[in-house]
């Protein structure tokens, strides 16, 4: 039954959009929010001490709040921010993508004596991370095909 729901590409686009539509509502309205994901899933640039990163659990919550609330971005596919880490607050900027987000949580206030999950994904803990070398070569691919879709760029063509 979950081989038939994460092989269907319209079911997993349905709780993506939902994730994204979430968040887009909590950055229109300014309001903080956490989000635990597969960290596995997650990009750090630059990429984290093994030290900092070691700390991670499997799934890891990000508060996003402050400076790193300030910092986010998204997209149709991710959620950017910048955030500090460790005792030294070595900054990274974090690239999540949002089919690997488990839960978004509202922070605890007095009607609610603990967070409230307001999204929830439990396929997010089965997604295979993708191989950091294929992220890199789509990049590298990604980034040749913008320089030669210019016409003034025709020069670099092999």
């Amino acid at each position: 039954m979950v081989k038939i729901l994460l092989s269907d590409k319209r079911f997993l686009s349905l709780l993506k959009r939902h994730c994204y539509e979430i968040i887009k509502v909590l950055m229109d309205k300014r309001i903080n929010f956490s989000i635990v994901c597969s960290v596995a899933c997650v990009k750090f640039e630059p990429p984290l001490p093994n030290q900092i990163y070691d700390t991670f659990n499997d799934l890891t919550m990000f508060i996003l709040a402050g400076y790193t609330f300030e910092s986010l971005e998204l997209e149709e596919n991710n959620l950017y921010f910048e955030a500090g880490f460790g005792e030294d607050n070595l900054g990274s900027f974090v690239t999540v993508p949002l089919e690997s987000i488990v839960q978004i949580l509202l922070p605890d206030d007095e009607n609610f004596r603990s967070d409230l999950c307001l999204y929830i994904n439990l396929f997010g803990v089965l997604l295979e991370p993708k191989n950091a070398k294929n992220n890199e070569e789509e990049g590298i691919n990604s980034s040749m095909k913008a320089l030669l879709s210019n016409p003034k760029n025709s020069k670099f063509k092999k």
